[in-house]
């Protein structure tokens, strides 16, 4: 994994969303395959507990072979 682009969106005191960005990279027999990765994290903040993750959604992703 490398190339991570985090970028937060928040919403208002209690909710954050996290949208992070990442190249992964894969080789089988020879052949390689590249992947950018959008995943998206939503976060809430609960009273004396904190931040706590509430939703994990992937978003999608754009395929290249090198």
């Amino acid at each position: 994994m490398v190339g991570l682009k985090p970028l937060e969106y928040q919403s208002s005191k209690t909710e954050a969303e996290f949208f992070n960005e990442f190249n992964l990279s894969t080789e089988f027999n020879g052949v390689s395959n590249t992947e950018t990765v959008i995943v998206k994290t939503s976060l809430i903040y609960v009273k004396e507990q904190g931040w706590k993750m509430d939703d994990v959604e992937f978003v999608g992703q754009s395929t290249g072979r090198e």
